[in-house]
């Protein structure tokens, strides 16, 4: 199966790993976003349960 010439696949290639490079600094932005809010809840009254809530689920998702 032909996937087209040479500069149709070098132009692809270069499309590819642009939109790649967009997705990662999304996806690491999105995460930081995420994690800042978790911290943020963390330091409150009402976190310092949901501590004990992720260590549990961190224990059962590593089956210990």
């Amino acid at each position: 199966m032909d996937s087209g010439t040479d500069g149709e696949r070098y132009v692809s290639g270069v499309r590819y790993k642009a939109a790649k490079k967009v997705t990662k600094k999304a996806v690491a932005v999105a995460k930081s976003l995420a994690y800042d809010r978790l911290y943020c809840r963390l330091r409150t009254k009402k976190g310092e349960k949901e501590v004990f809530k992720l260590a549990r689920a961190r224990e059962r998702r590593q089956g210990i």
